[in-house]
């Protein structure tokens, strides 16, 4: 695949739109990682010859491949027209005004079991894998473990989860995965050295909103920042933290006052829970954001990404997500 600079930029600026504060580096683990992406390197370790892996989620800095992975998928569509192998959109159910959902997150998030601050991280999201030369696709699902400490070696750990489809539902031209659920696909271990975050999100260990601002700002965010790049760097901050239920009280309080936050009604997400969704002020005109509010226990356990238009070679739909809380 043979994507020039600017093209790639564009395409990745799609996947994850970030702040204008947000275009200093990556981390030397996480540029080795983005250009084996470009360069078609990246595998996982059981793997056909001359496989490409792009992944959905693994962290911040590789949560944009989303996109790469629909890119390859087009290729091989049939006659040349845009394909989109993506989940379905959400149905919603109305509910309650934004003041309201906010009263009843914050009200759950009051309630016990409190969820303690963590550097280790479990989401869920999905991914292709695609072989360039001979044409063939399949599904990758994924569950992903990432673990940290300061001054500690960080491994991120990706297990095959449930499949997407069953073998009735899986579209045309998208092969079974190759792995069961369980089994290792890839294991990614960045040494201290090249584990790059700053230290007021290394650091963060309280709720204020001072506290949270700061961190948020190692991902961009600013005093000025909409609630759609706000929702980017709340998304980068928890590829690193489990965070805990004040904080998550405290990034909805500073998401809403934001602006241009949006009640879309009551929903079961893909992992099957009752949430809330809340669409986000866009940050491209052809993209919309959406973050999801546990039901049940008021946290952030997911977002979602969708193109409304078409975007360059991209077509509409539901282009990556990421859930959180799946074990709780």
């Amino acid at each position: 695949m043979n994507v020039s600079d600017d093209e790639l930029d564009r395409l990745l600026r799609a996947a994850n739109p970030a702040s204008k504060q947000d275009a200093a580096g990556l981390s030397a683990a996480h540029i080795a990682i983005r250009e084996g992406i470009i360069r078609g390197t990246v595998r996982p370790r059981k793997t056909r010859p001359r496989k490409t892996l792009l992944w959905a989620g693994l962290t911040t800095a590789v949560a944009t491949v989303a996109v790469a992975a629909v890119v390859a998928v087009n290729v091989f569509a049939p006659t040349g027209q845009a394909v989109a192998l993506t989940p379905p959109p959400l149905e919603y159910r109305s509910s309650g005004s934004l003041a309201q959902v906010v009263d009843d997150a914050e009200q759950a998030l009051l309630a016990p079991p409190d969820v303690e601050q963590e550097s280790r991280v479990h989401s869920v999201g999905w991914g292709w894998s695609v072989d360039m030369e001979e044409g063939h696709v399949e599904v990758v699902p994924q569950d992903i473990t990432f673990v940290w400490a300061p001054g500690e070696t960080a491994t991120s750990t990706i297990v095959a989860g449930d499949p997407y489809w069953s073998d009735a539902e899986r579209p045309a031209g998208v092969e079974p995965s190759e792995y069961q659920p369980g089994d290792l696909i890839d294991e990614v271990v960045i040494p201290p050295e090249e584990f790059t975050l700053a230290p007021e999100a290394t650091n963060l260990s309280g709720s204020s909103p001072a506290e949270l601002e700061a961190a948020l700002a190692v991902f961009g965010a600013t005093p000025d920042s909409s609630s759609g790049e706000l929702l980017a760097a709340i998304t980068g901050l928890m590829q690193y933290w489990t965070l805990s239920d004040d904080q998550h009280a405290t990034l909805l309080r500073l998401l809403v006052d934001a602006g241009d936050v949006q009640v879309l009604g009551e929903t079961t997400d893909r992992l099957g829970r009752d949430v809330i969704g809340l669409r986000v002020a866009s940050t491209i005109p052809e993209r919309v954001e959406t973050v999801f509010l546990s039901v049940e226990t008021g946290r952030i356990v997911g977002t979602e990404s969708e193109l409304i238009e078409p975007l360059d070679t991209l077509p509409v739909g539901v282009i990556s997500y990421t859930m959180w809380d799946a074990g709780r």
